[in-house]
């Protein structure tokens, strides 16, 4: 995992960025994408344009998330965005958290509103915020979590970990088929819940 106090910019253009770019890119047929880069330093002009060429899509924001950021204001474009990959500095997180580190998440409820306002379009988050030894035990109470709130989804298990997620069941299921179909991953990589019923209470949802 990324270290929290790293400098951002001096991770660009390593094998996580490749990843990020290979799933989009994978997932062209489902329509463009356009990338909210949650910058939590100051990445503008040529910088922000070379990361919005690396990843093939335009960028939402060049704005830097603060602790003081209003993040309703912050992530207003998320609400009417189509197909949108979220690169937060860690990842994805069940409860929010405060001060310092507020910075480097996104919260579910954040991702419950952003994915139910656009029911046709599939959300792509990085997220590298699990323990060592317990990472699918986790993408599971996180994908349980979501899809109590009806926001069903996959994760990909690799040193890159990611979430996709959609408000559209079917559409997720199609999304994980052209994964499978145009990368050559083994199905063990993407995974997933084995019911996406509401009644999923053997799993804890109180951990992040």
């Amino acid at each position: 995992m990324r270290s929290l106090d790293s400098v951002r910019l001096q991770y660009f253009g390593d094998s996580y960025d490749i990843v990020k770019k290979s799933l989009i890119a994978w997932l062209l047929e489902f329509g463009p994408w356009v990338t909210h880069p949650m910058f939590t330093e100051p990445f503008e002009g040529e910088k922000a344009a070379a990361f919005s060429r690396m990843l093939g899509t335009p960028l939402l924001s060049n704005e830097v998330l603060t602790t003081q950021t209003d993040r309703v204001k912050y992530f207003s474009s998320c609400l009417t965005a189509g197909n949108l990959f979220l690169d937060p500095d860690t990842g994805v997180c069940l409860k929010a958290w405060r001060g310092a580190k507020s910075v480097n998440y996104v919260y579910a409820e954040e991702l419950i509103g952003w994915c139910s306002a656009r029911p046709n379009a599939l959300t792509l988050v990085f997220d590298q915020s699990y323990s060592r030894g317990s990472t699918k035990d986790d993408m599971h109470r996180k994908l349980a979590y979501l899809a109590q709130q009806d926001i069903y989804g996959f994760a990909y298990a690799s040193h890159a970990t990611f979430l996709l997620l959609s408000a559209d069941c079917e559409l997720v299921e199609s999304a994980r088929e052209k994964l499978l179909d145009l990368s050559g991953l083994p199905a063990s990589r993407l995974v997933r819940l084995a019911s996406t019923r509401r009644n999923l209470s053997e799993f804890s949802l109180t951990k992040s």
